[in-house]
């Protein structure tokens, strides 16, 4: 159910509410909102969800990114997260959600200073030495700009004021509309949309505090000490970094992308195809943190064939147990080995749903025998384990977050190494990394580590299992113990029951009212016009409208 609306947030929510169903209204999505019955919770009419523009020319997946779009910040970060969610969104989607763009405008200088000047505690003319109004670039959440503090060159990110305040009324809606999916569309529980946008809005939330940036930042350096050919921008604690400002190092080089001038000056792009896969391979199965954006546009050549990465807003982390099942999954499939590769992506899964082994083996042992006759230098691996993953959202499981954006991370790899080296083999390069990983692991002093800690833990719960069953028992003596479930595919009978019960009262009332102006009439009660009591037909008046209205509502239900 939509949760309650704040009452500082009403208005705003409201009119916003308004903007969000008039605009995919306007893109044809009229049918959907109607489903989800969203004329009952906002103050519209149910005919306004038929004012569509007619948008013959483009496809359903084009003007969902339109619509988004248009929305703005909020709404095109989504789509941009739905993009990387191969297991619940068709591919025709993911194609055109990879496209949303965040067309900003900068925001005015006087505001960027003055928001600057608010954080630091200081004027602009006390902190940096110079300070370049131009801003370098400018994105839906912040924008940044050229300074410079005692010789050194900055780059000074400011967050878009008031930017806090407009996605929380933006997130408040996208829960609400996630909602009335899953009451009034069955079936979307396997996709769990309220989740979704949970977990979306973590994300976001996450994203709009500088100081975790800072700190994701100073980790992935100390991952990387002592790597020459990586270089991570360092973070200024003089002046200072806060929630809404952060004060980094200027990196100068060559995106990534610009093939024909990084060839033109001399680089290896051989040598860094092979670096950016290190990187990754490094980040996930040995540190356990890695980018989970590592697009073309965060990725900068510096004199050496120095890798540099940017925006470390969104970083994925993994367990130990997590690293050492995708270590194996990833070696059984450089062995073609497709039975073990069917339980260690089991492995990866948070689900508890059940899922027929043997039939599953048999479909993840097709999708390797695909790729069986290429040689590894022509097998794509983020391609492969997208349809892994698709495979097992057939099976109406659910993924852990970090596997999503590890999956994604490592496409966006691939593919930036196979554009700087055509004949870069992905899987090769994985291998050793792969067999490192199972070899450490299966290293006596880890092993017996492990057993230490699993008899610390076993002794743990055995010294207090006496006490949990005493609490259980005496919960159950005193009859505290609650059993809930949930039920799916009620909905429809809970409607049917309550629309007859209305029904019913109705008719209930209709007979009384016709009874009681009756009896009125033959008892020949006054007051009278002529010969007949006026409340005997003002009865029968109110009598003729509820039969009508009956009438009507029957037939709207046919």
């Amino acid at each position: 159910m939509p949760r309650i609306i704040r009452p500082d947030l009403a208005f705003k929510q409201m009119q916003r509410y308004r903007q969000v169903v008039a605009v995919f209204t306007r893109y044809g999505f009229g049918e959907f909102l109607g489903l989800i019955r969203i004329w009952e919770y906002i103050n519209i009419e149910k005919k306004f969800l038929h004012r569509e523009r007619q948008l013959e020319t483009l496809s359903i997946p084009q003007r969902l990114r339109l619509a988004l779009e248009e929305l703005g910040p909020t709404f095109v970060k989504l789509g941009q997260m739905l993009s990387t969610r191969p297991d619940i969104v068709p591919h025709n989607f993911i194609v055109e959600l990879e496209k949303l763009q965040n067309r900003v405008a900068p925001i005015p200088t006087e505001i960027a200073r003055r928001v600057i000047e608010s954080e630091l505690k200081k004027p602009i003319s006390e902190i940096f030495s110079s300070f370049d109004d131009q801003p370098l670039a400018a994105a839906s959440l912040a924008q940044v700009h050229r300074a410079s503090r005692n010789g050194s060159d900055l780059v000074v990110k400011v967050q878009r004021p008031n930017i806090t305040q407009v996605i929380e009324v933006d997130l408040e809606i996208m829960h609400n509309l996630a909602a009335l999916m899953e009451r009034y569309l069955h079936g979307t529980y396997v996709i769990n949309p309220v989740g979704l946008v949970r977990e979306f809005a973590e994300n976001i939330k996450r994203e709009l505090d500088f100081r975790i940036e800072a700190v994701n930042m100073r980790r992935f350096a100390q991952n990387f000490a002592g790597t020459a050919w990586v270089h991570v921008p360092a973070v200024y604690s003089d002046p200072g970094y806060t929630q809404r400002v952060l004060i980094m190092e200027y990196v100068e080089g060559i995106f990534i992308s610009d093939l024909d001038r990084l060839r033109r000056e001399g680089y290896d792009l051989k040598r860094i195809a092979r670096h950016g896969a290190d990187i990754g391979f490094r980040s996930t199965l040995e540190h356990g943190f890695f980018h989970a954006d590592p697009h073309p546009g965060n990725l900068i050549i510096q004199p050496g064939n120095v890798i540099c990465l940017l925006d470390y807003g969104m970083m994925g982390t993994l367990s130990n147990r997590f690293r050492e099942r995708l270590g194996r999954m990833i070696y059984y499939i450089i062995n073609n080995d497709e039975k073990r590769t069917a339980r260690a992506l089991l492995g990866l899964m948070e689900s508890s749903q059940v899922i027929d082994a043997e039939t599953l083996e048999v479909q993840v042992s097709n999708i390797i025998q695909e790729n069986a006759h290429l040689s590894l230098r022509e097998i794509q691996v983020g391609n492969m384990l997208f349809k892994l993953l698709r495979l097992l959202a057939e099976h109406h499981v659910r993924f852990p977050t970090h596997l999503i954006w590890l999956s994604k991370a490592i496409t966006t790899v691939e593919d930036v190494a196979h554009k700087l080296d055509p004949d870069f083999d992905m899987l090769e390069y994985a291998k050793p990394y792969a067999r490192r990983f199972i070899i450490r692991n299966l290293n006596p002093a880890n092993q017996t580590r492990e057993a230490f800690l699993t008899a610390l833990d076993s002794f743990d719960l055995l010294r207090d299992l006496p006490y949990d069953a005493g609490v259980i028992l005496d919960q159950l003596k005193k009859g505290r113990v609650k059993i809930e479930f949930e039920h799916i595919g009620l909905e429809p009978i809970r409607k049917t029951i309550t629309r007859v019960t209305n029904r019913l009262g109705g008719t209930i009332v209709l007979a009384a009212v016709l009874v009681a102006s009756s009896l009125i009439v033959v008892a020949d009660l006054p007051p009278k016009v002529g010969e007949v009591p006026i409340i005997g037909i003002a009865g029968f008046g109110i009598s003729l409208i509820l039969a009508v209205v009956l009438l009507i509502a029957a037939i709207f239900d046919r």
